[in-house]
């Protein structure tokens, strides 16, 4: 008689544990699916943030590769200009000359 109530206890037990574990795989399916969307909203919105950060690399590599070319013409301005330069002093002095403003240096030897 103790074996039947030891077994009926344990069968209730073992369904209890049974029931339990049912309840709590029904409670953690939809868990799991909320879990589900929301990982692939999260990676949906990793793509798209990724997708950002990839075009802004491309606008700093754009803007960058600007910044050199621009640097390469000013140091190219900064070179004719002084050229320019050079050529405005000799043209100014030339002008001068065929003008007669100014005479070309004479040496001690010929004023003598």
């Amino acid at each position: 008689m103790i074996w039947i109530n030891l077994g009926i206890i344990v069968l209730a037990l073992v369904g209890l544990g049974l029931y339990g574990f049912l309840l709590y795989r029904n409670k953690m399916k939809s868990d799991l699916q909320r879990v589900k969307r929301l990982t692939e909203r999260f990676q949906i919105r990793a793509d798209v943030i990724q997708g950002l950060v990839n075009e802004i690399k491309q606008h700093v590599d754009t803007v960058n590769a600007s910044v050199k070319q621009m640097k390469a013409y000013s140091v190219k301005v900064k070179d004719e200009s002084m050229e320019l330069k050079q050529a405005t002093v000799g043209l100014t002095k030339e002008i001068k000359r065929t003008a007669g403003i100014e005479r070309p240096t004479v040496s001690t030897e010929t004023k003598m």
